[in-house]
């Protein structure tokens, strides 16, 4: 789904929804299937005359373009449960360019799909076709098994992307594909695949997934997506958070911030008269804070403080002396420390003339590490320019799930000092990790509000406005 960001400053809501969706024009066709029975050992091929009559019919057919005549015999080989038969379906329906053929192949291979044997032929093709250089067919073939309802235990295609040997084979890159499907699709069974990718071990490791994995539940817009945010909510953790309760707040008109039992209790008791706005292609952020209603939620100049991993960049410039700026900038930042958790890590970059980080790796938030970077945070004094490029160019090389970025001045110092090449600059460091850049500006004129607006629409973030 990750798309790389546009040069041009102008429009950006673009980037989010191209990052969201990445592949276009798969077809929908997973719907309602019959089971077979279970088997204990899995088929090679049928030597019944009525199987090879249809396989001489299939392969006349995946030399056809005649799309009806395709659908017909993916239809008949839907009966069929051996490994030459998903031969067959994928060269008669998953070689098509057309969508409702490939819809067809899809359905046609969802027939037995429960049948533990047969999914894992279904396996051993996804595999085979990742070797080949079929992404597209493994793709159909991944979306087949992971849009069936969960089990007891995993699925043999769980099994085998959790397991070690999924990574060199291009397991990730095909998750990825599977969850931009999805995203383009926007189908009922594709809010149950993108459920399934939630429980993949890649899913609570890989950051950029998670958010990618959110980011196609929210696309997708609608009630079967928002009851799926709800509920792989309370083990979320992150920045992805802050995704799902931007969302959730928009669509519902009520915010119970991290609380997953209350948001289902709402939904619960408002389910049927629930209408989903039409879709955004800028949210989240959302136009209002994202605190929850009670205030529990940690937060830093009321954006929430859900990230795991985090930057603070800090204007230390001579113009922070103003009315006591950098003074307050201070007193917040010194809160904010103190609220994240004990087992969040972070680190600080103040910067003017240049820009210099606290610790050169991200610390683990303790009550000592936390006591130090006060002390930090109490020693900076406002002297010399902006060089706002360097500070986000330093905050980016750490791995960090959000950048704070605090500022009262337009960028007049650092290596790159024309605002369009910053936003272009970071659009490149993020295009993606899926940072979060949120931005706080102090005073700001219009040129700096702009600035930093751009720079956290652009970047999956909030922009707040702040008073002297």
């Amino acid at each position: 789904m990750a798309a790389s960001p546009k040069p041009a400053i102008y429009p950006l809501s673009a980037l989010v929804t191209a990052a969201a969706l990445g592949a276009l024009g798969l077809g929908l066709g997973l719907g309602s299937v019959a089971t077979a029975a279970p088997r204990t050992a899995p088929a090679t091929t049928d030597t019944s005359p009525a199987f090879k009559a249809l396989k001489k019919q299939a392969q006349a057919a995946a030399r056809s373009g005649a799309s009806p005549l395709r659908q017909e015999i993916l239809a008949r080989l839907a009966a069929y449960d051996t490994a030459e038969a998903i031969d067959l379906v994928e060269k008669v329906g998953l070689s098509s360019k057309e969508p409702t053929v490939r819809a067809a192949a899809r359905d046609a291979l969802a027939i037995h799909r429960d049948d533990k044997a047969y999914a894992g032929l279904l396996v051993d093709a996804i595999v085979r076709d990742l070797r080949g250089g079929s992404p597209d067919a493994a793709t159909d073939i991944a979306t087949v098994l992971l849009g069936a309802p969960p089990g007891l235990e995993p699925g043999p295609l769980q099994e085998w992307l959790d397991g070690e040997s999924a990574g060199a084979a291009g397991g990730p890159r095909l998750c990825w594909g599977v969850a931009s499907a999805a995203a383009a699709r926007g189908g009922i069974d594709d809010v149950a695949v993108l459920e399934s990718l939630s429980r993949l071990k890649l899913f609570a490791s890989d950051f950029p997934f998670r958010r990618g994995v959110v980011r196609a539940l929210i696309v997708i817009n609608r009630v079967e997506g928002v009851e799926a945010l709800i509920g792989i909510l309370a083990g979320l953790r992150g920045e992805a958070r802050a995704d799902v309760v931007a969302y959730l707040a928009h669509v519902t008109g009520v915010n119970f911030g991290t609380d997953a039992a209350g948001w289902r209790k709402w939904l619960d008791d408002h389910r049927d008269g629930l209408v989903i706005p039409e879709a955004r292609p800028d949210y989240p952020p959302p136009t209002t804070p994202l605190l929850a209603d009670n205030g529990d939620d940690p937060a830093y100049y009321g954006i929430p403080l859900y990230a795991d991993r985090v930057v603070f960049v800090v204007d230390t410039s001579g113009s922070m002396e103003e009315n006591d700026r950098l003074d307050t900038a201070k007193r917040e930042l010194e809160s904010a420390l103190f609220l994240l958790p004990a087992d969040a890590a972070f680190t600080i970059v103040a910067y003017a003339d240049g820009a210099t980080a606290w610790e050169s790796r991200l610390v683990t938030a303790d009550d000592e590490a936390k006591r130090r970077a006060a002390a930090f945070v109490r020693g900076l004094r406002p002297r010399g320019q902006t060089a706002t490029g360097d500070a986000l160019a330093l905050a980016f090389s750490f791995d960090t799930e959000a950048v704070y970025l605090l500022s009262d001045g337009r960028p007049t110092t650092g290596r790159v000092v024309e605002p369009a090449q910053i936003v272009r600059m970071v659009a490149e460091a993020n295009k993606s990790r899926r940072v979060s850049l949120h931005t706080i500006g102090i005073a700001p004129d219009p040129g700096l509000a702009e600035f930093l607006a751009v720079l956290s629409r652009a970047n999956f973030g909030l922009f707040r406005r702040v008073d002297d």
